[in-house]
């Protein structure tokens, strides 16, 4: 009879997580499907976005068009001496319904992040790639949660 008793709990215990969690992914993922220029950058942000939505052509209720630009200026650094480079991003996007082709479109801006100065040109433009990719995941999760409140707003 003991035994009976924990095995009850034990698979009480397991119905319950796993419908808590079933309900949990319902409610984060929307049904969008994902489009970008075909370059590298807007690749790896949208393989990023597929990441957080669920993505999909089939069913998808929304579109979101998106599209990545980068502005890389100089600028100096605290004591004046070096030459540093600030790379911002620029994320322009459209999220359009499907069923009543109403358009939500807007931008977000990233802070800017700061590459250090090298003489090589080599490693500059490693350093600048690898902001570029580091900027483009933030910016995924950025517009990630952007969306999230529109959607959330709509429904």
């Amino acid at each position: 009879m003991f035994i009976l008793k924990k095995l009850f709990f034990i698979n009480l215990i397991i119905l319950i997580s796993s419908c808590t969690l079933n309900n949990a992914d319902k409610i984060n993922n929307f049904l969008i499907e994902i489009e970008t220029p075909n370059d590298k950058h807007n690749l790896y942000f949208k393989e990023n976005l597929k990441r957080f939505f669920y993505a999909s052509d089939y069913k998808a209720k929304y579109m979101l068009k998106s599209k990545i630009t980068f502005e890389t200026i100089k600028t100096l650094s605290v004591g004046g001496q070096n030459i540093l480079k600030s790379t911002k991003a620029r994320i322009d996007y459209q999220l359009i319904n499907k069923n009543t082709n109403a358009v939500k479109s807007g931008y977000i801006n990233t802070f800017p992040a700061l590459s250090s100065s090298s003489s090589s040109l080599y490693t500059q433009e490693k350093s600048i790639n690898s902001i570029k990719e580091r900027l483009t995941k933030s910016s995924a999760e950025s517009l990630y949660r952007h969306i999230k409140i529109i959607l959330r707003r709509l429904n």
